[in-house]
C-alpha cells in the first residue's frame, strides 16, 4: 500500500503550533493586531501616569509620559503598515483576478512605498475609489504618520528658530488637548503632543481608518474583531 503525502496546514497567528500525526504545520505570524494592542497598552499607561500627577507642575514623571506616548504613536504606525503589508502578502486571496506574476511585480514596486499609497493601491486593485486625503479619518492618519516621522527622524530646533516643528505643531493643533504639564506657549511638537489625549486620538484614527478601508474595499473585516479590545 502506497504512503499518502503528509498534509500541510497553514496556521496564521501569534504562538507556537505542534504537528500532530502526519500533519505538518506551517506557522505565520501577523503583527498588525499585536502592534495596535501594544499601542492600546501604552496609551492606558499614559492615562494612568497623568491621573497620578493631576494638578502637578512639570516634573521628572513627564519623561514616562513621553516614552509611552511615543511608543503608542510608533506602534499605531507599525500596525497600519503591517496591515497593509498583510493585504499584499495574501494577494491571491484579496486580488484573485490579478495574474500572480502581475501581483508579484506590483508588490515589488510598492513594498517600500508610504503607508497610504499601499492602501490606495489595494483600493485600485479592487476597482474602488481611492482614499479621500482631504477628510477624516484618512486626514488624521496622514498627520499621525507625520508625527511618527517627526519622532523617528527628529532634528532639534532652537525654540526661537523653529520651522519644521512649527509646521508639525500646526497640523496637530485642534486634534487633541496638548499636555497640561507644559506651558501653553510652548509649541505642540516636540513635547506638548505627549499626552493621553493624543494617544486616544491616534488609536481612534487607526481603527476608524481601517474600518473605513474595509468598508470601501470589500476585504474581509478584521478591524471590528479586535476594536472592542482597543476601546477606552
Amino acid at each position: 500500500m502506497s504512503k499518502e503525502e503528509p498534509q500541510k496546514a497553514k496556521i496564521i497567528g501569534v504562538g507556537t503550533v505542534t504537528a500532530v500525526g502526519e500533519v505538518k504545520a506551517a506557522v505565520r505570524v501577523n503583527l498588525s493586531h499585536q502592534h495596535l494592542l501594544a499601542a492600546f497598552h501604552f496609551s492606558r499607561h499614559v492615562a494612568d501616569v497623568e491621573q497620578v500627577h493631576t494638578g502637578e507642575t512639570f516634573g521628572a514623571f513627564f519623561e514616562e509620559i513621553f516614552w509611552f506616548s511615543s511608543a503608542c504613536v510608533l506602534s499605531c504606525s507599525a500596525g497600519l503598515e503591517a496591515y497593509a503589508n498583510e493585504l499584499f502578502v495574501d494577494r491571491s486571496e484579496h486580488f484573485p483576478d490579478l495574474r500572480p506574476e502581475v501581483a508579484d511585480k506590483l508588490w515589488e514596486l510598492f513594498e517600500q512605498k508610504p503607508i497610504l499609497e499601499k492602501f490606495d493601491m489595494a483600493l485600485l486593485l479592487k476597482q474602488k475609489p481611492l482614499l479621500d486625503r482631504g477628510s477624516r479619518p484618512t486626514q488624521d492618519v496622514a498627520v499621525l504618520i507625520d508625527l511618527r516621522n517627526g519622532l523617528t527622524h527628529f532634528k532639534p530646533e532652537w525654540d526661537n528658530e523653529q520651522a519644521a516643528h512649527v509646521r508639525l505643531s500646526k497640523r496637530l493643533a485642534h486634534l487633541f488637548v496638548p499636555s497640561p504639564f507644559l506651558p501653553s506657549g510652548e509649541s505642540i511638537f516636540p513635547r506638548r503632543w505627549a499626552t493621553h489625549g493624543c494617544t486616544q486620538w491616534a488609536m481612534k484614527s487607526c481603527i476608524d481608518f481601517l474600518t473605513r478601508f474595509e468598508s470601501l474595499s470589500g476585504v474581509s473585516a478584521k478591524a471590528a474583531s479586535f476594536a472592542a479590545r482597543l476601546s477606552e
